[in-house]
């Protein structure tokens, strides 16, 4: 059991990336999995019975990473319910459609709502976190994305990418501010296969995954799962890597 006696808390964890993280915690045999959500519910609870079903106990906590008081609620519950706290995966975004080209459609809600949720969401639950996870020797993962490394013209939104840089350089100061007894590092995938993308692309999907596709060395999008190894990976694998940022991008940074 790789994860052994390690208790785990995932923030925007029902569904995508998320869901797929928590259940690869699971299956690495760690001893518990807080799964956070905001407002998928019926998601969470469904994901926390497949999680049991794998001999590993959940926690459902309700929490949204704009509001601090959330937060430490949330980090709070996980503490009582397992009586540690030892990762901290930060996977919790939120983007809206805008073409980069269309500066005007960049409200300055909208970049209030990205940089909320996408950064300082990620630090609330970091500065939450940190005691408990320098008492055990942890280890924070940001879910940053491609889009915070390169500027490709199809990304969400320019605040989106900014907010994921953001959150890059969030990963290499809370290396330095929490070690040596926290490592923090991120992943950054690509265009990666979940049900919110489906939903937004909607019939034309397919033909978004192939054009997509045409563009990565290896000739096809992530699915959740590979991000969710690769978080696994610098859980795991990483015992001297703090501050670092693996691209999950299938080559597409290559191009």
């Amino acid at each position: 059991m790789i994860l052994s006696e390690r208790i785990a808390l995932v923030t925007g964890a029902a569904t995508g990336i998320g869901r797929a993280t928590v259940l690869e915690l699971a299956r690495a045999g760690a001893a518990g999995v807080a799964v956070n959500y905001r407002s998928a519910r019926d998601q969470a609870e469904s994901l926390a019975a497949e999680v049991r079903e794998l001999g590993v106990e959940a926690l459902c906590v309700h929490g949204d990473v704009r509001d601090d008081g959330h937060v430490r609620g949330m980090v709070d519950q996980t503490v009582e319910r397992f009586g540690r706290l030892d990762i901290l995966v930060n996977n919790a975004g939120i983007t809206r459609w805008v073409p980069i080209t269309d500066m005007d459609a960049l409200t300055d809600e909208i970049w209030d709502m990205t940089l909320d949720v996408n950064v300082k969401g990620a630090y609330r639950c970091a500065r939450a976190a940190a005691p408990h996870l320098k008492a055990a020797g942890g280890m924070i993962i940001n879910v940053s994305s491609i889009s915070g490394v390169i500027a490709p013209s199809t990304m969400s939104s320019l605040a989106y990418g900014t907010a994921k840089a953001g959150l890059i350089y969030l990963t290499r100061g809370l290396a330095v501010a929490l070690g040596p007894e926290i490592r923090v590092n991120a992943v950054a995938p690509a265009f990666t296969d979940t049900q919110w993308m489906r939903d937004h692309y909607g019939a034309d999907y397919e033909n978004i995954i192939d054009r997509a596709s045409a563009n990565y060395p290896l000739k096809r999008v992530a699915k959740p799962e590979e991000v969710a190894g690769a978080v696994l990976g610098l859980i795991t694998g990483g015992d001297f890597v703090t501050g670092q940022t693996l691209l999950v991008d299938g080559g597409l940074s290559l191009s």
